[in-house]
């Protein structure tokens, strides 16, 4: 044996079928096995958050706001990414990744279910990425409700243009990836496609939150104008909105810049367990407020996040004045009245006190009888 010899270093020999051999180096099996560990490892921390946020939705979630499509799109997000992990977990366990299949291809003894179990992990981050670009054209429609008829049309158009490009890459690349899976085949020819789904899905989060961001960074400009700084509702979006931004920009970047397994996993579970987060912390600060104070006006903010049909309760008070706010482009108006004690205090637009007045609403004073 020669004292040069490095054991860390050697090649272990194995046998293809027909008998004919070939050296896998010792250092790439360490590696393989390490991969494998450190992916699961990512996999689980993803599963064990998004189960975690997926408790508190239902724990947190008022009745009355179960019924609404914002409650139905994240709750199934944070399903459909669990679903999404358990099937990557479970790709493991299988017959795909033993050391002799994953060194010489040869996947004749897969069982069926594991080719069915990573067709669902595919298909399953596809309908993924749908619940998610629903749930941010949703909640930015919200957002810029006051905005004028034409520019609501315009960033709904623009919206929509910018949820179907990464959901139509992903629909190719599930395509394509399926049909590699079920001929066992290496899918080098999907990497550019997978890049750039990857890529155009970043942009179409970022495109989404700049919005939102833009949008509710302005409201709150104006409320600091007025010297309100009470940390409510519109603080509490604006803040999970930066996290939704950047911090799944910076993932993807890093993505391309260091090599950590499945990195650009962590983008679709990240935006996930943002969005149910935002609407939960919000409410609860619009409960929080709303009960402390004397007014018994209600912000329409968490009723608006809910698309429920509860924004045309009755609300009622003991003064004799009240504000009607008609809206030139809706046919009916909505009738709120204000405490005229409340209107010696300064007006808190974020937690219901006082009243807000847009471009495009006309308010008109009158008598009550």
């Amino acid at each position: 044996m020669s004292s040069d010899f490095d054991p860390y270093t050697q090649n272990l020999t194995f046998h293809e079928a027909d008998g004919t051999p070939f050296f896998v180096p010792v250092v790439v099996l360490d590696d393989f096995y390490q991969y494998c560990i450190q992916i699961c490892i990512n996999y689980g921390a993803q599963f064990g958050a998004s189960v975690i946020i997926f408790i508190v939705l239902l724990l947190l979630t008022r009745p009355e706001k179960r019924a609404s499509s914002v409650f139905f799109l994240n709750g199934g997000a944070l399903l459909l990414n669990m679903a999404r992990l358990l099937c990557n977990m479970i790709y493991f366990t299988t017959g795909f990744v033993k050391a002799y299949p994953f060194f010489s291809g040869d996947h004749s003894r897969a069982s069926t279910s594991a080719y069915a179990n990573s067709i669902l992990g595919v298909v399953f981050t596809s309908l993924l990425l749908i619940c998610i670009e629903a749930s941010l054209v949703l909640q930015v429609q919200v957002v810029c409700a006051n905005l004028q008829r034409r520019y609501r049309t315009m960033v709904l158009c623009v919206s929509i243009l910018v949820a179907l490009i990464p959901i139509g890459f992903r629909l190719v690349y599930m395509v394509g990836n399926c049909k590699t899976i079920a001929k066992a085949d290496t899918p080098q020819s999907l990497v550019w496609l997978e890049s750039t789904a990857s890529i155009v899905t970043t942009i179409s989060v970022c495109f989404f939150c700049a919005i939102f961001i833009t949008k509710l960074g302005v409201a709150i400009h104006q409320r600091r104008r007025l010297g309100v700084r009470d940390f409510g509702p519109m603080k509490v979006i604006f803040v999970v909105g930066c996290q939704t931004m950047i911090v799944p920009a910076m993932l993807s970047i890093l993505h391309h810049a260091i090599v950590v397994p499945e990195l650009n996993s962590n983008i679709l579970t990240l935006v996930t367990i943002s969005l149910p987060l935002s609407s939960i912390w919000a409410g609860i600060t619009l409960s929080n407020s709303s009960s402390s104070g004397t007014s018994p006006s209600r912000c329409a903010l968490w009723s608006r996040l809910a698309v429920s049909n509860s924004m045309g309760s009755n609300q009622t008070s003991s003064t004799d004045t009240a504000i009607a706010m008609s809206y030139p482009n809706n046919k009916s108006s909505t009738v709120c009245y204000a405490d005229q004690g409340s209107a010696r205090r300064q007006p808190d637009l974020e937690q219901g006190n006082g009243i807000s007045v847009e471009h495009g609403v006309s308010v008109h004073s009158y008598q009550r009888l």
